[in-house]
């Protein structure tokens, strides 16, 4: 009887993993801002058991003995392929929760297309991310601390066209050997809330905004500082797992330069930052055309060049789910207000702060004026010319857009 019930057990147990691959994800979680096509409508739109990342030049970075890493090991059991247990789980973090950089891959020849435009974090190995709170030149971040919004969340970024290479790990509060909280990481990441099966979709927006659960405004932890600084961060392999050439493209993508069976490279980049902030060249004269006469010299004018005025941003920017200006960091007690990270880069005069920042970027997300979206300068420094169709873009961003020459 005994050994009855354990095989009817066991029966049910293979069922039911089985049965993951047909109904995984068990419910939708896309609210209305999440990118791409219709959930609901995938059938429809990819065809009997088609997916939209079928064909994609997306694939699993394996271990080196072609097996899946340890938190994906059963989604690449219940999953018909490894590429597909990668980009949607589900993930076994013990329901921990996880966070994933996405990093810029264009030196292995992977178009970043909107990743650069939404930096949003820096490694913890560099002395801007352990002194700044809000530095943001090294890559995307976001995490949950619930298991299951990982689908959802790869699923939104990969429409988005936040194409690089993507590293998760297992933790976010706790959990895992290298939860995000720990301060180790990184010095900041968004957060993706879950949203339950009961919820009316028709009133979720946005699960990645409009919580207050990100990791903000808290940065990294100065007791690592002396042993990470411009190393490679220690990370534990076994609560992590990799996918190269993420990101949705319109044409097929070339194929990988490694195999997928190779050891994954888990450095993290030791660059102050991946992306220099774009200047404004000078025109080069036409060497075949002879020189313009110059004018006569007034000597009345100051030979020296007019040295920028040292300004804030007019631009609203976020605090938390807050929407403040910089009469407000210069109101009520505005030590402790500028001191919040990035605040005085964005109100460098009202925080007293010229020497410092009068030249540099904003470090706070910032609303533009002309449609209300959410942005930070590294939107810009991808795109120089975007500071001329937006306003006050280089009164905000004022390194990316060249605001002192």
């Amino acid at each position: 009887m005994f050994l009855k019930l354990l095989s009817t057990s066991l029966s049910l147990s293979l069922a039911v993993l089985t049965s993951a691959d047909i109904t995984w994800p068990l419910y939708s979680q896309q609210c209305r801002d999440d990118a791409g096509p219709p959930f609901l409508d995938d059938e429809e739109t990819f065809g009997q058991g088609g997916k939209y990342h079928d064909g994609s030049a997306a694939y699993p970075q394996l271990l080196e003995d072609g097996s899946c890493a340890k938190p994906l090991q059963g989604a690449c059991v219940s999953r018909d392929d490894k590429k597909t247990a990668y980009l949607e789980g589900p993930i076994d973090c013990g329901n921990k929760g996880w966070y994933c950089r996405i990093y810029n891959d264009e030196e292995n020849g992977w178009a970043n297309i909107n990743l650069v435009g939404d930096y949003n974090f820096g490694n913890c190995n560099s002395t801007s991310s352990f002194e700044d709170a809000g530095y943001d030149r090294d890559g995307h971040c976001h995490g949950s601390s619930v298991d299951n919004t990982y689908y959802w969340w790869i699923r939104d970024h990969w429409h988005r066209q936040y194409n690089g290479r993507v590293r998760c790990c297992c933790g976010w509060y706790e959990g895992g050997t290298q939860p995000l909280f720990s301060g180790r990481i990184a010095n900041r990441c968004d957060y993706r809330r879950l949203v339950t099966e009961t919820e009316n979709l028709d009133n979720c927006r946005d699960a990645n905004e409009g919580h207050n659960l990100g990791y903000d405004d808290i940065g990294c932890d100065a007791s690592y500082q002396s042993s990470q600084l411009n190393t490679p961060i220690p990370e534990d392999d076994d609560v992590c797992w990799e996918i190269q050439r993420f990101g949705f493209t319109e044409e097929v993508g070339s194929p990988p330069t490694q195999s997928p069976d190779a050891p994954s490279p888990v450095a993290s980049p030791t660059t102050e930052s991946p992306v220099a902030s774009p200047s404004t060249s000078s025109p080069v004269s036409d060497p075949t055309t002879s020189a313009p006469v110059s004018s006569p010299v007034n000597d009345d004018e100051d030979d020296d060049p007019e040295e920028a005025e040292c300004v804030d941003s007019p631009l609203d920017f976020m605090v938390g789910l807050r929407i403040r200006t910089c009469n407000w960091a210069g109101n009520g007690n505005s030590a402790k207000r500028c001191a919040k990270p990035g605040v005085a880069k964005h109100c460098p005069a009202t925080c007293g702060k010229c020497d410092e920042f009068k030249c540099a970027d904003s470090g706070r997300r910032f609303i533009l004026e002309e449609n209300g979206k959410k942005k930070r300068c590294g939107f810009f420094a991808n795109n120089p010319s975007r500071c001329d169709r937006f306003d006050y873009a280089v009164e905000t961003c004022r390194e990316s857009c060249s605001y002192c020459g």
